[in-house]
């Protein structure tokens, strides 16, 4: 019964739910219906809050990580008390004269901006990994990100050509040197695109060929914004609702149980 329970309720709400949605005529039951889900959400709420008081507080006991625990629950308890004597005094904690708007904008947004700063090392830790050109796929990948990163900066007209002239004399001078133990026609053929490359890198200097590219940069970076990488996204939210409607199918009809261990 202690499993039962949970999946009938979490059957019976998933049918309420979607029969009310085809319904015509069931808008008010379907208000009611979410105006259910919000109070209990509350509920989950306070349960929440509540587990997360126990937790630090037997942290503080044990002596596990105690100082962050401490920190945690003074935050906490120093927030909560806050805002109650601010919807006391101004009528809301977020009216704009009130003192805890003062601790908002003050102390919450500067910490939530220090760690989205600190995420940015993890990300370009993480780019960084990534954007190694071992293959094929890789290389797709690197040349992809650059030109998006280009064409999104200050002055992406100069730096566009710029990086391209780089990049090919670069390639083209690997390509020219790391010859192996290459002979005859292939021997010529690699020092032919190499030379062919660095060539083209003189080229792109070219004052009217460079204004040409630089102008080309930002509509580039739009293209590949709006039909490779929309159609790679559609394509992701499309198999990601598929697995979100069978996951749904399977709790409702009390299949996965997961949930419940």
């Amino acid at each position: 019964m202690q499993r039962q329970g949970p999946i009938a309720v979490v059957v019976l709400s998933a049918l309420f739910s979607t029969v009310t949605f085809f319904l015509k005529g069931a808008d008010e039951i379907q208000t009611y219906g979410i105006l259910i889900a919000i109070v209990i959400s509350g509920f989950a709420l306070i349960l929440g809050v509540d587990s997360l008081i126990l937790y630090h507080t037997r942290n503080i006991q044990r002596g596990k990580n105690s100082l962050f625990s401490g920190i945690l629950l003074i935050s906490f308890w120093t927030t909560v008390i806050w805002g109650i004597f601010a919807w006391y005094r101004y009528g809301s904690p977020f009216a704009q004269n009130s003192s805890f708007m003062w601790l908002f904008i003050n102390v919450y947004l500067p910490l939530d901006a220090t760690m989205f700063s600190i995420l940015a090392f993890y990300i370009a830790s993480a780019a960084y990994r990534a954007f190694r050109a071992r293959n094929t796929n890789a290389l797709v990948l690197l040349l992809t990100a650059s030109i998006i990163m280009i064409g999104r900066v200050l002055y992406s007209n100069i730096v566009f050509p710029l990086g391209l002239s780089i990049f090919l004399f670069i390639s083209g001078f690997w390509i020219f040197k790391n010859v192996g133990r290459l002979y005859g026609a292939e021997l010529i053929f690699r020092r032919f695109l190499g030379a062919f490359l660095m060539a083209g890198a003189l080229v792109v200097l070219v004052p009217s060929i460079f204004s040409f590219i630089g102008s080309k940069a930002s509509f580039l970076t739009d293209w590949i914004l709006s039909i490779p990488q929309n159609a790679a996204k559609r394509g992701m939210i499309l198999g990601l609702s598929f697995g979100q409607v069978a996951f749904a199918l399977r709790i409702m009809f009390g299949i996965e149980r997961s949930w419940i261990r």
